[in-house]
């Protein structure tokens, strides 16, 4: 019982002893760097601009996305030579522009993806032109309230700070590389013109375990294995 007791205090150690690593951040001001491929356009923020919560606003230009097809070409982020790490993060801010429509409007639905490694940590409707079923942001999530915001002039448009949601946050992943893909799917999505969305503020940082951690770890694979040989 002791064992099993010292066992688990020092998981539970390891579990709670951890640093966070910003490993990528881009505001998409200035040239589009390396690690970004794919669907790329970099334009103003228009009526987006000063949206957002203390530290974290739209500004500048942000990363746009209008491909057509269904899914509809992504933009991918990709990483490497990542420190050694138990959980990954993503955080930005989303503008979801023109006539999206969401799981019971028409033509429906129009469905925003984010990517890690092939595996969907986040997929969203969001009902700007028709339907009323809508994301459901953390508090502060919702950062810009339907209103139009320029682009195409036509329909209105939503902006929410997606590094509150917490299925992006704490992700379990340890590889030394990371795939995001931001994509956009669905049997109403058309693309183009119609309906867009742009990303803007992008950041990932991973939690890296302390060296206290690190060797909660050892004892407790060490005292595990007493325990079996007991």
């Amino acid at each position: 019982m002791i064992r099993a007791f010292v066992v688990s205090g020092a998981v539970a150690l390891l579990a709670g002893s951890a640093m966070g690593q910003q490993v990528f951040f881009n505001d998409f001001n200035g040239v589009t760097p390396t690690e970004i491929s794919g669907f790329v356009s970099t334009p103003s923020v228009q009526g987006f601009n000063g949206l957002g919560n203390a530290g974290n606003t739209f500004s500048g230009n942000l990363l746009y996305n209008d491909a057509t097809g269904n899914p509809a070409a992504a933009t991918v982020l990709t990483l490497s030579n990542l420190p050694a790490h138990t959980e990954l993060s993503i955080g930005f801010l989303l503008a979801v522009i023109d006539s999206w429509d969401s799981s019971n409007g028409a033509p429906s639905p129009d469905l925003f993806n984010v990517e890690l490694d092939g595996v969907n940590v986040f997929q969203a409707t969001f009902a700007v032109q028709s339907g009323n079923v809508n994301y459901a942001p953390p508090p502060n999530g919702d950062i810009g309230g339907l209103a139009q915001r320029g682009f195409n002039n036509s329909f209105n448009d939503r902006a929410y700070d997606l590094s509150l949601d917490s299925s992006l946050q704490s992700i379990p992943h340890t590889a030394s590389t990371a795939t995001i893909r931001f994509f956009a799917s669905g049997n109403g999505w058309q693309g183009g013109s119609d309906e867009s969305w742009g990303i803007d503020n992008l950041r990932v940082s991973v939690a890296i375990p302390t060296p206290g951690a690190a060797g909660a770890l050892a004892v407790a694979s060490l005292l595990a294995t007493r325990r079996r040989r007991a």
